[in-house]
């Protein structure tokens, strides 16, 4: 029982590790489609010199983000409660 706890906590902390890796490119996405916004016509390349395609950066970056956390939020509170699982498991019982 508690190796297949501690197998799964393991499988869960990798998943937390490759969302928050494809949740980086949301925001970089972001991060991209604010500075097209703000710098305008000095964009470092023409693609983001257009309001259109930064509106579409902020978009697709916007919810690969909302997903990272919305997916971060349930990993993390399957997490916590392997945590529980096995802290139970390893305290000696008093009855």
């Amino acid at each position: 029982m508690k190796a297949a706890l501690e197998a799964e906590l393991k499988t869960t902390q990798k998943a937390m590790a490759m969302t928050q890796w494809i949740g980086a490119t949301g925001h970089i996405l972001l991060g991209l489609g604010l500075y097209g916004i703000f710098t305008g016509e000095a964009a470092f390349h023409p693609f983001l010199s257009d309001p259109i395609h930064c509106y579409a950066l902020l978009s697709i970056g916007g919810m690969i983000a909302l997903w990272e956390g919305l997916r971060i939020i349930k990993l993390a509170r399957h997490k916590q409660k392997l945590k529980n699982q096995l802290q139970q498991l390893s305290e000696p019982n008093r009855d």
